[in-house]
């Protein structure tokens, strides 16, 4: 099985990211999100472990023909703790480096700033994920707090790393009433992109959801499984709730001079929906 996929797990109609390259140097997540939808197709998902045959990767990039966008990772995040000992990213990451490609990092660690080093001088940019200012323990208990993450951000861009922020999913009755904190803590710490979206239900996520906030899920259920749609496997708000919550996003970012977009929404954006157009800017840094 190859280590490098083309990026496209839900063939989704609303789905407009630009052509990638899907690398997992872990199979699982330690995270524990609360609204993950990777756990509901990867078995044993929260037993993180090394991706078996890695090694294979600095073969499989020879193939290539050097200007293609890899983005690491799309389904398990490449830092979880044991990341600080076994290095399995930092190796990804070398190798990308090495063969020229093009690099888009997607985490909610701040152990992405051990690799500052490699990633400062490639084609290279980094999405961070930030969901709550004050509920981050609780829709993320195995992730770092939010104030790492804004750290990161921070040390990123001040470094010269191009960084998207992942303000996503937004859960109207538990995190939406935070748009506009969240927009300007990840603006003021340095991030020149926002990326996000409402949370797409699925079987798994939506009881582990229901289990932590019950109120807000009851409330919530009507507009999922009786007026939303269903997309691709997912149950989706409806889509006037959904533009209105990420008109309010866009908003927030426009007023603080950084750019939008949402994935899978159907909703227009500024530039690439994944951030992934971040990666030239380091092109033209690096040229300079």
């Amino acid at each position: 099985m190859m280590l490098l996929r083309p990026f496209d797990p839900w063939r989704s109609s609303l789905c407009t990211c630009p052509a990638k390259l899907s690398l997992n140097p872990y199979t699982g997540c330690a995270h524990g999100c609360l609204y993950c939808y990777a756990s509901s197709y990867i078995r044993g998902f929260s037993e993180c472990r090394p991706k078996v045959g890695i090694g294979r990767l600095s073969s499989e990039t020879k193939k290539l023909h050097g200007d293609e966008l890899v983005s690491l990772s799309n389904s398990s995040d490449p830092y979880p703790p044991m990341e600080r000992e076994l290095g399995i990213t930092r190796y990804c990451i070398s190798v990308i480096k090495e063969r020229g490609l093009r690099l888009q990092i997607v985490t909610k660690s701040d152990i992405v700033l051990r690799d500052v080093d490699l990633l400062s001088n490639m084609r290279a940019a980094v999405s961070i994920t930030l969901t709550s200012l004050r509920l981050d323990s609780r829709l993320e208990p195995g992730a770092p707090p939010s104030s790492l993450r804004l750290r990161a951000i921070r040390r990123l861009t001040d470094d010269g790393i191009p960084v998207a922020a992942r303000i996503d999913p937004i859960i109207p009755g538990i995190n939406d009433s935070e748009i506009d904190a969240l927009v300007e803590s990840v603006a003021d710490a340095g991030a020149s992109y926002v990326i996000s979206s409402t949370y797409k239900a699925r079987q798994d996520s939506w009881r582990r959801l229901y289990f932590a906030f019950p109120k807000v899920m009851e409330y919530l259920r009507p507009m999922y499984f009786e007026q939303g749609e269903r997309v691709g496997g997912y149950r989706y708000l409806p889509a006037e709730i959904r533009h209105a919550i990420l008109s309010r996003i866009r908003e927030a970012c426009h007023e603080h001079g950084i750019g939008f977009s949402s994935c899978r929404e159907g909703f227009v954006s500024d530039a690439s929906c994944d951030g992934s157009h971040l990666t030239e800017a380091q092109k033209q840094r690096i040229l300079r």
